[in-house]
């Protein structure tokens, strides 16, 4: 009797349990494809904005803060200023000379 009763929560609680390693793991899977294209979309937006510092030089910031945007926006990207502004502080902020 007590086996049967035993047998019976086991074939209960398996499939839920399982359900919810499965149901996290795929969050995990999830939160990291995430963190890769925020990663690539972060590589891809400070490249753009090397690239708007050596076409526009010092200064003009109104026209490589357009030269961004509008290169971004080609690719199927909608940056917000603050992505942008994040992209030129780590440009300035990295060691002048570096490759």
């Amino acid at each position: 009797m007590l086996e049967a009763l035993s047998f019976s929560l086991k074939n209960l609680l398996l499939p839920g349990v399982v359900t919810l390693i499965t149901g996290f793991l795929c969050s995990l899977v999830r939160l990291y494809i995430q963190q890769v294209k925020d990663e690539r979309l972060r590589q891809f937006l400070q490249r753009l904005v090397e690239a708007a510092e050596q076409i526009y030089g010092s200064g003009q910031g109104a026209a490589k803060y357009e030269y961004v945007v509008r290169q971004a926006q080609r690719q199927g990207h909608q940056p917000t200023r603050a992505d942008i502004e994040a992209a030129v502080f780590r440009t300035n902020a990295e060691p002048k000379g570096a490759v």
